[in-house]
Parts: C-alpha cells; structure tokens; sequence
C-alpha cells in the first residue's frame, strides 16, 4: 500500500498541523518543504536563506494543510537522495535530501530524521513520487 505525502502517519500529541494561502493561488505540491512569504502565504522552500516552517499537505479549497511537527510523515525525496533510518533531513530546492550538497546555495539542515528508507508515495491526485519518512517532533 503506498503512503500518502504530507500526511503524519503516528497521530498524537506530536503532530500540529495548519492551514495556510498558497502564495499566488498556486498550491505547493504535496511532501515539499514550505517556508512563510512576507504576506504571510506559503511556498516552496528555494534559497537557503528560507525558513522552512513545515511540509506541505493536501490543497484543498484556496487553503493548504502544513504539517508544522508530526511523526513518520512522508516527503518527496531529492534526486539521489539515499535516506536510511535515523539519517538527518536536508533540504534542497523543497526536496529533501540526506546529506549536505556541496557547492549547493539553497542546501539546509533542518531539525528532522529520516524513519524510513526510499519508497514510493502518492499525492492526493495518485501521482506517484520517490519519497521517505520524515519524523519532527520539535518542528523543523
């Protein structure tokens, strides 16, 4: 059975989970680490000066969900990304990633590691994404 991104999969006391604008109208895509525009709307993480508030959930209408700390939620993963579990969490261009890219501007350390090893995931329209779980109690 495949895992749904952005979605923490051990409910409880951990997770806390919001609900923001996506910047522009346009949704972030699903498992993707978000950071807070200056207008307060939501996206994609690109630079390393971003702060990356969370991982992106479900679109739904004119709002998106953001898991802000939860355990064993899914994210897309990185081209080459090789996680295994307890491997700290990078990001990198809102992907997530292993291990520091050198010579990478937009590559940062966040305040997560990995629960899984490489799967395959889905968003909420069935797209299939390389992805792995991801546990923040603390938020990223």
């Amino acid at each position: 059975m495949s895992k749904q991104l952005g979605t923490p999969y051990k409910r409880g006391k951990s997770d806390v989970i919001d609900n923001f604008a996506p910047n522009g109208g346009t949704p972030v895509g699903e498992g993707l680490a978000v950071t807070k525009a200056a207008d307060g709307t939501i996206k994609a993480q690109s630079a390393a000066s971003d702060v990356v508030i969370g991982v992106s959930g479900v679109c739904e209408i004119k709002r998106q969900s953001v898991v802000r700390c939860g355990l064993e939620t899914y994210v897309q993963l990185a081209t080459g990304a090789t996680p295994a579990d307890g491997k700290a969490v990078y990001v990198s261009g809102g992907k997530f990633t292993d291990a520091a890219k050198t010579g990478e501007t937009n590559n940062i350390a966040v305040n997560a590691v990995f629960c899984t090893g490489k799967v395959t995931a889905k968003d909420s329209k069935g797209n299939k994404y390389d992805a792995a779980a991801i546990d923040f109690a603390g938020g990223l």
